[in-house]
């Protein structure tokens, strides 16, 4: 068993497989990074338009 993966890492298959573990690996915290900063951008967006929308419904006045 240990010569049949000593052989696969040696072999080009088994460096094309670390090669897309890395890149997989990489893709992954780009794509939680872009979501995270998009998140955070709606959530201040929103707060913004809660503070802009927040009136008293009886009068109309703000606060």
């Amino acid at each position: 068993m240990k010569n049949m993966i000593m052989n696969f890492v040696k072999s080009e298959s088994g460096m094309q497989t670390g090669e897309y573990m890395v890149l997989g690996t990489v893709m992954a915290a780009g794509s939680i990074g872009a979501v995270k900063t998009v998140r955070d951008g709606m959530v201040d967006q929103f707060a913004g338009l809660t503070d802009g929308l927040d009136v008293d419904p009886v009068d109309g006045s703000e606060g």
